[in-house]
């Protein structure tokens, strides 16, 4: 695939995440019929920052904005903006027609103890996110958790309760649950893994996937194949040692040696396409996240790539995003190294692409949307 095969809405998702868009009168008037006042997005996560557009029916992407991203979205040179026929984004001899992802109801919202749902659940896409663990042990300097949150742990029945509520949302209902980070401490390991069965257990008919880093007392595969987890997400991140050493020293100490060997073994037990693992795009240089690709691949895994976002409460705020056209390159590279191996990127949710470099063709969207009805835009 080059450059010339992408078609525009494709083209035009590495640039919007490289640069990020503003947001016209006519688009905030069109998106507040149905948003209302609520906000355009929660924003809880240096990756999903953004608001969420769905471009010419098929290419999703999380869209940094001046609001979340002052730090490097100042003049953007994309506008979204609306017409008779609905939202579009124009810029930089672009003009592709685009949906705005409606945030769910229960954001803003709180639960039976009178406590916000957003202390324990976020939803993205089709997907609802929930962290057991407020803040993180670990501390990478490219992400918010460690330095936006004190640590500490939330409770199952909070966790169960935002997840229920997340389900049945009258505007955006979840299909899916993540259980992701922070990374817990050692006295909270247990905590962590009566959260898995407990959610697992509630919800039987829901696919629920699980993102921790590799700790054996956390993790044990076996176990997790019986309850009937549906995916595991076990991120590398950074493969170029020295640069992982600087900015996630805890995980560097961890080794990748032990993560592709847990990933290896996390394969053989779930089965093919059911374990992933995220890159980060634009922290090493390509050919060393090109190199990870292909050792992710070997060990049985799906390689997932998401764009190095720079959040302002982290120490790498004054850094670089990587441009559209490292992106796209990127992108193309790791797809001939996923064909040739005969897998793909991931993920293979439409809706779940949007802070990742993948473009999941329309026949896929239209089938989420036949099982799902869709996650509901305009």
């Amino acid at each position: 695939m080059n450059h010339l095969e992408l078609r525009p809405e494709e083209q035009l998702k590495f640039e919007l995440l490289a640069s990020g868009i503003a947001i016209d009168d006519l688009a905030m008037d069109h998106i507040q019929v149905a948003n209302g006042e609520r906000v355009l997005t929660p924003a809880d996560y240096a990756s999903t920052s953004g608001i969420i557009l769905r471009l010419d029916g098929h290419v999703w992407v999380n869209v940094p904005i001046a609001t979340y991203n002052p730090n490097f979205v100042s003049a953007p040179s994309f506008t979204l903006t609306a017409d008779t026929e609905g939202l579009r984004v124009v810029g930089n001899g672009f003009s592709v027609a685009a949906k705005f992802w409606l945030p769910p109801d229960y954001h803003g919202r709180t639960n039976s103890r009178g406590d916000p749902h957003s202390m324990y659940a976020f939803t993205h896409g089709d997907r609802v996110r929930v962290a057991p663990i407020t803040g993180c042990a670990y501390t990478c300097k490219f992400c918010n958790l460690p330095y936006e949150f004190r640590y500490r742990r939330k409770d199952v029945e909070g966790i169960v309760e935002a997840i229920e509520t997340a389900r049945v949302d009258p505007v955006q209902p979840a299909r899916h649950v993540l259980i992701s980070g922070g990374t817990p401490r050692p006295e909270h390991y247990d905590f962590l893994r009566e959260v898995y069965e407990s959610v697992i257990v509630s919800f039987p008919d829901i696919p629920v996937d699980i993102m921790m880093v590799p700790i054996a007392e956390v993790l044990d595969v076996e176990w997790l194949a019986g309850l009937g987890v549906h995916e595991l997400s076990i991120n590398l991140e950074v493969y170029n040692d020295e640069i992982a050493k600087r900015l996630m020293p805890h995980k560097h100490r961890q080794g990748r040696d032990h993560l592709l060997e847990f990933v290896r073994h996390a394969s053989s037990v779930l089965g093919s396409g059911r374990i992933r693992s995220m890159l980060m795009v634009g922290v090493e240089p390509m050919e060393d996240t090109l190199a990870a690709v292909s050792a992710l691949v070997e060990a049985g895994c799906v390689p997932v790539l998401s764009p190095f976002r720079p959040d302002p409460s982290t120490p790498m705020r004054d850094a670089e995003p990587p441009s559209g056209q490292l992106l796209r390159e990127t992108y193309m590279r790791a797809q001939e190294i996923t064909k040739a191996s005969g897998t793909a990127l991931g993920p293979e949710c439409g809706p779940c692409s949007h802070n990742t470099l993948t473009l999941v063709g329309p026949q896929a969207n239209a089938q989420d949307e036949k099982l799902y009805d869709g996650p509901r835009l305009v």
